[in-house]
């Protein structure tokens, strides 16, 4: 009798010994002349029905084929979303790094600025994430580092190897000596700027200008943000727009207490220390000569950002009025290094642009909800700053605002990491990447791969809702790194004696 429970093996072979035992008996000639003709087919066993054993057998083996089925569909799924979304593991069209681009959108010439060997090894990774074969990219490097530094750095290679920059066009430059809180501060952007407009290598090759310190991140790929500033129809409005932020001068960063609008210096306390330091010498009344006629005008400060995104004639009236020594532009720029105002490189810019009548309508016109909605490619971007960074958060600002995040600090082992000013900016890391997606900007500042690498895995994405949601706990505490190598050393001394 067959036993029970002993798998679907057993039952065939005891059906298919019944089955053989039975013709054998009834007919040994028919049993031989089978056995000599080995090419004909036997008769298939019949699977007892009736048999609970292999009923349950059946039903497991269908369950784990459709659990493999399941399996091998998820994980395709899912390491085609992380390639396609997610920073170093983006499918790139080489072993360069290069970021796929149809040649299609804005083209933008962008300057990076860089001025120390933190900022020299982080650069590459930022340039890479920027270059496109349509793209222009400045870089200025800061007199202090020797350029003997650069010419065995990383970034070189990628500029002038066998990558060629991703065909983007560079240019590199070593001219200023940048010096904390003075005017100095502004001298690579205006020197970029007058590249752009004069040199014959990029004229009008160009539809947006964007400057960036080289520890910054684009939150998107090179593709997105050109399909962001592609051309557009019609005038600036409030709203969503179905088609780009081209046509718009955004000059501050998430750190402005008006978001993507220029802070008015009335807005402050009167004794508030930016305001206070501004007015102390009274109000900025600017003599200049305008198309021959001598003019007077009241500049009312505006606080922004050094890092900004401008349009191709902003940045034409900053190079030709600048050259005039009586523009109001000159004027103006001679009057703030006279007073030694600190800051000028985030109030310089921001002031001609908020004052002047033909550029004033040109900052974004924003919703109640204090947000620009970009609507390309069929994603809605959602902006509220357009670059994020952690900046005055040791104390309350103007209003009391604080921010009780806590924030990264630079370990003992990172000898070439500067530590942060007192008010910032403060090192970005994984833990910030649900504010920089609720902020909805476009680049990150300030960011190292000594600090947290991780940021530089994660970023640039294809749209906003692949950036992770991931925020600080409430409080942490990490734990000390161990120093295993003298205790290792004993211990091998142990087991030699």
């Amino acid at each position: 009798m067959m036993r029970k429970r002993r798998g679907f093996n057993y039952v065939l072979s005891q059906a298919n010994t019944r089955q053989t035992f039975q013709e054998g008996s009834s007919n040994n000639g028919s049993m031989l002349q089978e056995n000599h003709d080995s090419k004909k087919e036997r008769p298939k066993p019949k699977l007892p029905t009736n048999d609970l054993s292999c009923i349950l057998y059946c039903f497991v083996a269908a369950i784990v084929l459709l659990l493999c089925i399941y399996y091998v569909v998820n994980s395709r799924y899912t390491q085609g979303q992380i390639r396609t979304g997610l920073g170093d593991m983006f499918e790139t069209d080489n072993n360069c790094g290069c970021f796929p681009h149809d040649g299609t959108g804005a083209r933008i010439a962008y300057l990076v600025t860089l001025h120390n060997q933190r900022t020299l090894d982080d650069s590459v990774t930022l340039v890479k994430k920027l270059a496109a074969a349509s793209n222009i990219i400045l870089i200025h490097i800061d007199t202090k580092l020797p350029f003997e530094d650069y010419e065995k750095s990383d970034l070189k290679e990628f500029v002038h190897g066998d990558c060629k920059a991703c065909e983007a066009t560079v240019l590199v430059e070593r001219k200023f000596d940048v010096k904390w809180a003075e005017w100095s501060m502004n001298d690579p952007t205006h020197w970029s700027m007058i590249e752009l407009v004069a040199n014959p290598k990029f004229i009008d090759k160009w539809d947006v200008y964007i400057n960036l310190s080289s520890d910054s991140l684009p939150v998107y790929t090179p593709q997105i943000m050109s399909n962001l500033f592609q051309s557009r129809k019609g005038k600036n409005g409030g709203g969503t727009q179905d088609h780009s932020l081209q046509g718009y001068n955004f000059v501050t960063s998430s750190s402005c207490i008006t978001g993507l609008l220029p802070t008015n210096i009335n807005i402050f306390p009167p004794m508030w220390h930016k305001r206070q330091h501004y007015e102390q010498h009274g109000d900025f009344i600017i003599s200049y000569i305008h198309n021959g006629e001598e003019k007077t005008e009241k500049l009312i400060i505006h606080f922004g950002s050094q890092w900004m995104i401008l349009t191709p004639d902003f940045v034409k009236y900053l190079v030709t009025s600048l050259q005039d020594r009586d523009s109001l532009t000159s004027k103006f720029k001679a009057e703030l290094i006279a007073r030694r105002v600190l800051m000028s490189d985030e109030t310089f810019i921001p002031t001609l642009l908020a004052n002047h009548p033909s550029f004033s309508h040109t900052m974004p016109i924003l919703e109640n909800d204090q947000e620009l909605r970009i609507k390309s490619t069929n994603v809605t971007f959602a902006i509220k700053s357009i670059r994020f960074e952690r900046m005055d958060e040791n104390i309350p600002d103007a209003f009391g605002n604080v921010v009780n995040d806590q924030r990264y600090q630079v370990p003992d082992s990172a000898i070439h990491v500067d530590i942060p000013r007192e008010w910032g900016p403060y090192y970005l890391g994984v833990y910030d990447l649900g504010r920089i997606k609720d902020s909805g900007a476009l680049f990150v500042r300030k960011v190292s791969r000594t600090i947290d690498p991780n940021l530089h895995h994660l970023l640039p994405v294809t749209n906003p809702e692949q950036i992770p949601t991931i925020r600080w706990p409430s409080e942490i505490k990490i734990s000390r790194k161990i120093n295993w190598e003298p205790i290792i050393k004993y211990t091998k001394y142990m087991r030699e004696q």
